[in-house]
């Protein structure tokens, strides 16, 4: 049996408006990337998301189209042009909705109202699209900033959708996404407070600020790496970041505990010394016009990036392309030595028999010739016996996962 895809995206909106356009742009540009950043949208590459547009109903009905994936979050946008649409669209759309609303959280689907009255005559159009709440487009704050702020909302949305296929964490809610804000005080202070603030405003995610959050009387040290290794860390790369100890600490377990990360260039200078910290697996965002949300922006995708490797190795769970009683330490992307090395001790300390398999999976592609080699060597030296080191491609190569 095939390994469903972890997620899928629709779009619906009328060719004829050209109004929705700059928000069909953002989302576009939010899941697939782009080489120049634009407004308030971060570069990045494409996170392999199927994304497909309509402009008139699917041939194929809601019920196959939506379970095809994992999950799916499907966006309509209402305007004029698109209450003119025929009465297929409208059975497709009322149907979506009412598979979407029945899911238990496994779908999405947002309908964005260009405006009030819009709204009020998409609501009417159906019976079971009477129940659907609208996202009003002012709601989205000042127009220039919109469309940034839907396709932040999609990114949201999307994260939900695949934590809620994932075992919950116990007292939090599916998707919550915590940040933790790495930075220098003696430089980085009115930096991390501007973005702490920016957080709080958008309302979708809380922050983990060391300030704030770091309760009386714990051992703030163990606190600060529970935080780094149960997180999404940020880091503020002010000129004298590196310097600092703490920081630097930080950045070393988030490496250890192969935390998903955000690079803040936030440097001035025209040089810098060679830097020892490693950063290369870290996406980069640089706001010299102080625009915070292309920080956020890009937060979200890698907590989407890492949610989406996650999702794929509980499907194939699932389906039984890796073994149910296997232990796992997965990574969403290339682990440094470093982190293979907790991996090794985790699985070394587990008190699984000694006949269980164990695996360390990572995404393709698989590490380049040198690397490999070496890191194998780490797992065969550090890790039980029999543990593998595998991306799934490997994994379906070798039919299986045991030698």
């Amino acid at each position: 049996m095939p390994t469903a895809a972890p997620l899928q995206i629709l779009v619906f909106r009328h060719t004829d408006d050209a109004d929705v356009l700059p928000y069909q742009k953002a989302i576009l540009r939010a899941f697939q990337g782009g080489e120049e950043a634009g407004n308030y949208l971060a570069t990045g590459d494409d996170l392999g998301i199927q994304l497909e547009i309509f402009s008139t109903a699917p041939a194929l009905a809601p019920a196959p189209t939506l379970d095809a994936f994992c999950h799916t979050v499907t966006v309509v946008f209402i305007d004029r042009a698109l209450l003119k649409a025929r009465d297929p669209m409208w059975d497709w759309l009322a149907e979506c909705w009412t598979l979407t609303s029945a899911s238990n959280g496994r779908h999405a689907m947002l309908a964005i109202a260009m405006d009030e009255r819009t709204g009020r005559l998409y609501s009417d159009k159906r019976p079971s699209l009477a129940s659907h709440q609208l996202l009003q487009v002012h709601d989205l704050g000042e127009s220039a900033i919109r469309p940034a702020m839907l396709a932040l909302r999609v990114l949201h949305e999307c994260r939900v959708r695949l934590a809620e296929g994932l075992p919950k964490v116990p007292g939090q809610t599916a998707g919550h996404l915590r940040l933790f804000i790495s930075h220098a005080k003696i430089d980085g202070l009115p930096l991390a407070l501007a973005l702490k603030h920016q957080i709080d405003t958008v309302g979708w995610l809380k922050a983990f600020y060391d300030a704030a959050d770091l309760p009386t009387g714990c051992d703030w040290q163990n606190e600060l790496e529970r935080g780094v290794g149960s997180s999404l860390i940020v880091m503020l790369r002010t000129e004298v970041y590196e310097g600092r100890y703490w920081c630097k600490q930080e950045v070393l377990w988030a490496d250890e505990y192969a935390t998903p990360a955000v690079l803040v260039e936030a440097r001035t200078g025209l040089d810098h010394p060679a830097g020892a910290l490693p950063f290369d697996r870290v996406p980069t965002v640089r706001i010299p016009d102080g625009n915070l949300l292309r920080i956020l922006f890009l937060a979200l995708r890698e907590g989407l990036r890492f949610l989406l490797f996650m999702r794929r190795v509980k499907q194939m769970q699932d389906n039984g392309d890796l073994p149910v009683m296997a232990e796992l330490r997965v990574f969403s992307f290339a682990p440094s030595m470093s982190a293979l090395l907790r991996a090794c001790r985790v699985l070394t300390d587990s008190k699984a028999p000694s006949s269980t398999p164990r695996l360390i999976l990572y995404p393709d592609p698989p590490l380049r010739a040198g690397n490999y080699e070496a890191a194998s060597a780490l797992v065969q030296t550090y890790a039980p016996a029999g543990t593998r080191l595998l991306t799934p491609n490997t994994l379906a190569a070798t039919k299986g996962a045991t030698p």
